[in-house]
């Protein structure tokens, strides 16, 4: 019985490459007929060989017919021809430390202005309550139970305190501090110090801001009906920063927001980071970055290949398949120089440098030489990744019939299933 199993497992374990950089392959109709019809007529002029084909050789095929695959893939991303990389848009702020400006879907970006201008105000905050600065190290409560009581919007809550004898007025704050933070009422809480007098106090922040819609504080405190209510004496009823919205204009036209992250038309998002008497502008550029992570991943593929052709199991088809790798950036070295492209001694791609989309494109262009003659080699290695290994020819090609030779793509075909006869 066929064991698929084993298949799979040859498969999976014998590339030699990171999963995260195989990528899947489509082709259309059109597509499959013409590497079918080049498969038929590249074994029409073959002749037959005799090799051996252990696992480290069928590694070795696999490899080539993978990563040139790759390749051919990351140069057409990079290519104009039916490619979107290039359309892809980022938003860009000139000045980052007042907006931040961030595309969260490009598919609305026709439908704002080329440019904003964002103008700051004032940022949404939220409430802040400063209690009293106590003697860090002296304690202002006798020994004893204690209650604290503080409503958030329509919830109240109460915390109980127990104080011994000896506790300081840090250990105490530390402690009520610490009961709010653990009970997540939508209250900050923490302490503040002062180094010169060596006194401390409770500062209360409410996690939300902007204006309340239905009060003005986020958080009040309700001592009637608590025993040895501790507020008073902590003095945190005193409100430092009062709530507000944001407020902000974007092309000359006033806005408020309750919130410091706003989404303009479902596309822009906007991170106000602080108040300026300057106008910061907003732009949609293209996305040099996807672009440039793009051309890494092209190196990262013709690389590899260079890094199978150099530790090869077969020192001839090894050879052969080095040249015609390196042929390509050799042939190539002053076109790939202006998108920051050197190939070293050893025949691999290192960037040395930052390029622009507009130069990378047409590098990889539909009709430039270099684009073709990517597509030209890794076509010839993805059929014929047998080219590369050592043989024996045992008979020639009949030069004067035009059918194909059977045996050849049947062996090529058994890279995928060599468990079986």
């Amino acid at each position: 019985m066929l064991n698929l199993n084993n298949i799979y497992n040859y498969y999976s374990t014998q590339i030699m490459w990171p999963n995260s950089y195989s990528k899947p392959q489509s082709h259309d109709t059109d597509d499959l007929k013409a590497v079918y019809k080049n498969m038929v007529k590249q074994n029409q002029k073959s002749p037959f060989y005799k090799f051996a084909f252990p696992y480290t050789t069928q590694a070795f095929a696999i490899g080539i017919k993978e990563t040139a695959m790759n390749l051919e893939s990351e140069s057409k991303s990079l290519s104009r021809q039916g490619n979107e990389t290039y359309e892809e848009l980022t938003a860009v702020s000139d000045d980052e430390n007042v907006v931040f400006a961030s595309l969260s879907n490009p598919s609305y970006a026709e439908n704002l202005p080329d440019t904003l201008s964002i103008k700051v105000d004032s940022l949404a905050t939220g409430q802040t309550n400063v209690g009293a600065y106590l003697p860090a190290d002296e304690s202002s409560f006798p020994s004893g139970d204690y209650s604290f009581g503080i409503a958030v919007g329509k919830n109240r809550y109460t915390f109980n305190l127990n104080i011994h004898e000896g506790d300081t007025n840090q250990q105490i704050q530390r402690k009520l501090a610490n009961s709010i933070n653990t009970n997540n009422i939508g209250i900050h809480a923490g302490l503040h110090s002062n180094s010169v007098d060596g006194t401390n106090a409770l500062i209360l922040r409410s996690e939300s801001v902007g204006h309340p819609s239905n009060d003005d504080l986020y958080f009040r405190f309700d001592e009637s009906h608590l025993k040895n209510d501790i507020t008073k004496a902590l003095g945190v009823t005193n409100v430092e920063t009062a709530p507000s919205n944001a407020e902000f204009y974007i092309n000359d036209v006033f806005h408020t927001s309750i919130s410091n992250r706003i989404s303009l038309n479902h596309c822009v998002d906007l991170d106000l980071l602080s108040a300026s008497d300057e106008s910061v502008n907003i732009s949609l550029i293209p996305d040099e970055e996807k672009i440039s992570d793009k051309l890494d991943d092209f190196v990262y593929s013709y690389n590899q290949l260079v890094d199978i052709s150099r530790k090869g199991i077969r020192p001839k088809g090894a050879a052969r398949l080095f040249h015609d790798v390196t042929r390509i950036a050799r042939h190539h070295q002053s076109e790939l120089s202006t998108v920051g492209l050197v190939i070293d001694d050893n025949g691999y791609l290192n960037r040395t440098q930052t390029t622009d989309s507009a130069m990378i494109r047409k590098l990889f262009d539909e009709n430039s030489s270099f684009r073709k003659d990517i597509k030209r080699v890794t076509q010839k290695m993805t059929l014929n990744p047998l080219n590369y290994i050592d043989k024996t020819i045992v008979t020639y090609p009949n030069t004067t019939g035009t059918y194909p030779n059977p045996y050849q793509p049947s062996k090529y075909s058994g890279l995928l299933f060599n468990d079986y006869a």
